[in-house]
């Protein structure tokens, strides 16, 4: 059935969304300079797709030869303030968050404080075991894969819903002891044998982040990523430093623009850090999954530190080694080893959706095997994906809209993300047929 990327999407928020090694490219790009003026056809072609798909919002980028070739916001970020969206805009990002929550776990794994096969217990100082098979150990390379054999089931619920209110540890979820445990959290398979698309995994992805590193995931975050690569982008909300630029995302019911998250136009952010929290106890406060706050702008720095393999702003925020290992392809589909949510997903690696051009599925630009990752959450859609080999890339958000997401015709995207890629792609062939050197 189409429609199974939207219902298990949403069923994944019913309490609150780079392999072999795919492209690679040892030429560093230039750091961020000024987007060009938006050239008038693919202007009013994305305005078309704007008002086409009733959008509350919507932010466009394309990359060419390491660089911003067009960029294009429209609509409003906050209805109530009608603020108008821009590059500065950040967006409740969805799981583009996994990606930036593996890089933070790659880098302790430079350091030699986390190893990708050995047993998550021995990090999370308490067994973890799917007790179907509890002999075999789960491994960090698995959780950050989606191939661990944990489900988001509904234990997984009923904890986010109560886990900041009751102080919880993330303990309580994954142990057959714990208040919160409930039987289909684990899947019948094997850990390592199947693919199966998962966001309370990396909940323990966060809280291994913070017992190595003895900080509060954000925290770790903010030092070690987001400042030295110059963004303004935070996994707490209640820490941003302008919430005056952020969007609220929109559901339309009832005739109206319903705010789902990101509204404080009346009041502030809740700070999900508790008194009594220590780095470890639940790294599910953070949102590792899915909570991450940035713009248009911090996401195309994300994908220039990837084609300059782990610099940035002239800092190394990862080896090139870890890139490499980041964008290995360590699930592919088969035919039978994992839930391809009807041909979306077809390879992983860690942190990193690996498109594969799959007829009528992951099809984003379709002379090029590109890397990323999506997002879905409370009416939102984004995207970022690149392909190293040539330097190019998209960047997508929006907000919110009227109508119900639906497939394209011609891929398993929803049909704006389909819209929005066949507008970009003719005019990102124009630009490199006219840096063709004959």
């Amino acid at each position: 059935m189409k429609g199974t990327r939207y219902v298990i999407a949403l069923f994944f928020l019913v309490s609150v969304g780079i392999f072999g090694s795919c492209k690679e490219t040892e030429a560093p790009v230039e750091e961020p300079v000024a987007a060009p003026e938006p050239q008038p056809d693919l202007s009013s072609a994305m305005q078309k797709v704007f008002d086409d798909f009733e959008l509350v919002g919507m932010s466009v980028a394309l990359i060419h030869k390491g660089s911003v070739a067009w960029e294009g916001h429209y609509g409003l970020a906050n209805v109530k303030r009608e603020d108008p969206i821009d590059g500065a805009t950040k967006y409740r990002i969805a799981s583009i968050s996994k990606t930036i929550t593996a890089i933070a776990l790659m880098q302790l794994y430079e350091q030699g404080l986390v190893a990708l096969d050995e047993d998550i217990g021995t990090y999370l100082g308490w067994q973890l075991r799917n007790p179907n098979h509890p002999e075999i150990p789960i491994t960090l390379r698995q959780l950050m894969s989606h191939t661990s054999s944990l489900r988001d089931g509904q234990g997984y619920f009923n904890f986010s819903r109560e886990m900041v209110a009751q102080e919880l540890p993330i303990e309580s979820l994954f142990t057959e002891d714990g208040d919160y445990y409930t039987v289909d959290l684990f899947d019948d398979r094997k850990p390592g044998d199947f693919f199966t698309y998962t966001n309370c995994s990396w909940g323990l992805v966060a809280s291994i982040v913070e017992r190595a590193s003895g900080m509060h995931f954000d925290r770790y975050c903010q030092k070690n990523i987001f400042e030295p690569m110059g963004l303004k982008a935070n996994f707490n909300v209640a820490q941003l430093e302008d919430t005056d630029k952020l969007a609220a995302l929109y559901r339309y019911e009832n005739g109206a623009w319903n705010a789902q998250v990101d509204d404080y136009t009346e009041t502030a952010p809740v700070e999900r850090r508790y008194g009594s929290y220590n780095a470890g106890r639940n790294g599910l406060l953070f949102g590792p999954q899915g909570s991450l706050r940035a713009s248009t702008d911090d996401l195309i720095a994300i994908a220039k530190l990837f084609f300059n393999r782990g610099t940035y702003n002239g800092n190394t925020i990862l080896s090139a080694e870890s890139i490499d290992k980041m964008t290995a392809r360590e699930w592919v589909f088969s035919g039978a080893n994992g839930d391809t949510w009807e041909g979306f997903f077809n390879a992983y690696g860690l942190g990193i959706h690996c498109v594969l051009n799959a007829p009528k599925g992951d099809i984003i630009f379709p002379d090029r095997k590109m890397i990323g990752h999506p997002g879905i959450a409370y009416g939102l859609l984004s995207d970022l994906y690149i392909d190293p080999a040539s330097e190019s890339g998209v960047v997508f958000i929006t907000n919110g809209s009227k109508k119900e997401y639906k497939y394209g015709k011609d891929s398993s995207f929803y049909g704006v993300e389909e819209a929005v890629f066949k507008q970009l792609y003719p005019y990102l062939k124009t630009l490199e047929s006219a840096n063709t050197v004959f």
